[in-house]
This record gives structure tokens, C-alpha cells and sequence, in this order.
């Protein structure tokens, strides 16, 4: 009888298995399932750094797995529940390397079918490092009546490192400050950036440090006269007829004490000594201590008209009367002829109404007095003669 009942007991179980087999089979069947936009990651990057190269271009990857199980089962799995990979570490030159994609965590009752794609195609570049300067690109004008001196930045270059196609477009590395309605120092942090050749920046490159101080001195400035210096004579029997200077002024800034005793600024001296024709030349400024010029990279343009010295007389129709105050004075004789020298050009452009005669009756007694002609002339030229000399003047 007890036999019995254990063999019963153990066919129960068995046609209660087959039934579960059954059901499942029926009810919850095995079935193959796509899981899209798993993402890839890449791992080994380390390996890249170690043979000196870098990925470049897309590096986000998705693909579809399929996989196989219960219904139930594959139905509940989501893109984050698969890890996909791909392994880098045997990549070992520049350029198009296709590198399969493994499947390393699945859930649990999933197996895995396929991967589509079941391969990545990954851009590789050789890493480059280049160390260059920084170029501070300054933005705005600062108020009017004061200047900027050139910036200083600390540090002066950067390491700009990253794919060797990336690095060889850089062209500048550029830190950007906006100097707009400042009468300040400015010291500040700012960050740098790379730059092609068409000022446009480069993307994919790294740079060290990524921030660099900018210091930029704002002192008031101030506009003065350029003067030509000049040593040395011309050959015997030449003079200077004139002397020009572009530009003829320029702005200066400085400490205050500096600039308060600023007039004029000279140029470097230029020799003319035995020169018997024009003189042209370009000369930088000579500025004092603690002066600088605005525009740092400016010259001066002098040119010195060197002529032949030639002799003229003119004849001056009108004596004029100085220190007369309530006189009364008459001058005999209006008519005076005077010799000039100088160069060609100016002593044969010069006209009367260029020169003026005088006598001074400051301190001339009443009565009929001989006094002195005197002649003057803003020309470069020099009066070697006076006729008459002397001149009657009555005074009442």
C-alpha cells in the first residue's frame, strides 16, 4: 500500500512537470528580442596615451543587441540593463581602425544573439604638443585723455596639446580683455583660446594653463609736438631750408611727475654734416625716462631740404615807428634796401611784405635824431646788409 501512494506521488509530479513545460511553452515561449541605442564605451583609453595617440572625430556609438530567452524575460530588459564595449588596447597606428563590439554584462535568463553593428570604425590621430605664446587681444578704447600700455600676461605661453591634425591648425593662442571705459590698471584672469589662421577657434585641442593673468597699466596721456634732431653742417656754401616731420605730433602717457614736464619730443639725432641735397630719413623717438610712446611701434619721417646758399637784395617801401607812445614822429627817408642770404628756395620766394623795418624812439630825445634801422624775418635767412644803415627821424 505504501508503495503505491510513492509511486502516485511521483507521477503526480512528473505530469505536473510536463504541464509547467507545456504552459511555459505555450504561454511564455523562448523568443529573440532587438535592445537598441545601447551605448558603446570605449575603454583601454589608457593604451591610446601610452603609444602617444588620441581618438579624434565621433566617439558616441550605439548599437542593437539582440538577444534570446523567456519572454518574459527579454521583454523587460532596457538599453541600460546590456554593457557594450569596445576595446582599444591593440590599436597601434594613426587613422581608420575598426575594432569589434563585445557584450560584457547581460541580465540574467538572457543570452546573447548578435551585435549590429558588430564592429566601430574609430579615428586615431598621433597626440602633438606644442608649447606657444599667448597674444592678448585687447577689446574697447579707454577713456579719452589716457592710454594702455601693452599687456603683460603671466604666463606669456601655453602648451597647446591634442590630435597633431587639430594642433597644426592652431595658429594664435589668444586672451581676450575688454579694456572699454577704463582709466584703471586692469589685472585680471581670463581664459585662452586657440585660434586658426582665420581667427576662428579650434576645437579638440587641450591647453595648459587654461587661464591665464593679464596685467594692462592705464596712464593719462597727452599730445605733443615731434621735434627733428639734427648736428652737423651741410657742405660749404649749403644751407637747411627747411625741416618737416611726420607725424607732427604725437600722444605720450606716463606717470604723472613724468608728464607734467613733457613740451616736445624729439627724435634720435640725424647727421647731416657735408650733405648738399635733401635728407629723408626714418628715426625712432627719444623719449625720457618714464615716458612711452602710445603707439609703441610709431616712427618719425623727417625731411631736411638742403640747398644752395645764395645772395639777393629786396626793397622794403615802409619803416615802422616802435616806443612812440603819445610822439609825433616822422621818418625822413621810408625806402630801405637789405641783402639777404640763405638758401635758394627761400631767398628767391621771399617777398617784402616778409621783412619789417623799424626804428624804436623809446628813448630818443625830442628833435631831429639819426637812429639805427633794425630788420626782421621769421625766413631762414640770414640779412647781411642794411642800406642806409641809419635813418633821420624827427620827434615832437
Amino acid at each position: 500500500m505504501l508503495s503505491k501512494n510513492i509511486t502516485i506521488k511521483i507521477l503526480s509530479v512528473v505530469l505536473a512537470f510536463i504541464l509547467w513545460l507545456y504552459v511555459m511553452g505555450e504561454k511564455n515561449p523562448e523568443i529573440s528580442y532587438d535592445v537598441g541605442n545601447i551605448p558603446v564605451n570605449i575603454v583601454n583609453l589608457n593604451t591610446l596615451d601610452k603609444k602617444g595617440l588620441t581618438l579624434i572625430g565621433d566617439k558616441n556609438f550605439t548599437v542593437t543587441v539582440r538577444i534570446k530567452g523567456r519572454r518574459s524575460d527579454v521583454m523587460n530588459v532596457r538599453p541600460s540593463d546590456i554593457q557594450v564595449e569596445a576595446d582599444v588596447s591593440r590599436i597601434i597606428t594613426k587613422g581608420i581602425n575598426v575594432v569589434p563590439v563585445q557584450v560584457s554584462s547581460l541580465p540574467k535568463n538572457v543570452t546573447f544573439v548578435s551585435a549590429n553593428p558588430s564592429e566601430i570604425k574609430l579615428d586615431v590621430d598621433k597626440v602633438a604638443r606644442v608649447q606657444m605664446p599667448v597674444r592678448v587681444k585687447v577689446n574697447g578704447t579707454v577713456i579719452d585723455g589716457y592710454a594702455m600700455k601693452p599687456a603683460i600676461s603671466t604666463p606669456g605661453e601655453v602648451i597647446v596639446s591634442g590630435p597633431e591634425s587639430k594642433v597644426n591648425l592652431v595658429k594664435n593662442v589668444i586672451a581676450q580683455v575688454d579694456m572699454s571705459n577704463k582709466s584703471k590698471d586692469v589685472n585680471i584672469s581670463v581664459p585662452v583660446e586657440a585660434v586658426d589662421s582665420d581667427n576662428n577657434e579650434v576645437k579638440g585641442v587641450d591647453l595648459n594653463p587654461k587661464y591665464i593673468k593679464v596685467e594692462i597699466d592705464v596712464n593719462r596721456a597727452i599730445r605733443v609736438p615731434v621735434t627733428a634732431k639734427i648736428f652737423g653742417k651741410p657742405m660749404d656754401g649749403y644751407d637747411v631750408a627747411e625741416v618737416s616731420v611726420l607725424p607732427e605730433y604725437v600722444y605720450v602717457t606716463g606717470e604723472d611727475s613724468a608728464l607734467n614736464s613733457i613740451k616736445s619730443i624729439d627724435t634720435k639725432q640725424i647727421d647731416i654734416s657735408g650733405k648738399n641735397a635733401p635728407v629723408t630719413e626714418n628715426v625712432s623717438f627719444d623719449l625720457p625716462d618714464g615716458i612711452s610712446l602710445v603707439k609703441s611701434d610709431s616712427t618719425a619721417k623727417v625731411y631736411i631740404d638742403i640747398e644752395k646758399i645764395v645772395t639777393s637784395d629786396i626793397t622794403l617801401s615802409n619803416i615802422d615807428v616802435k616806443g612812440a607812445g603819445n610822439k609825433n614822429v616822422t621818418v625822413s627817408n621810408s625806402n630801405v634796401v637789405i641783402t639777404v642770404t640763405g638758401p635758394e628756395t627761400i631767398v628767391n620766394s621771399a617777398t617784402p611784405s616778409e621783412f619789417s623795418a623799424y626804428v624804436d624812439v623809446t628813448n630818443a630825445s625830442p628833435g631831429t635824431q639819426t637812429l639805427p634801422i633794425n630788420v626782421t624775418t621769421d625766413l631762414n635767412l640770414k640779412i647781411v646788409k642794411v642800406k642806409p644803415e641809419t635813418v633821420d627821424v624827427n620827434i615832437q
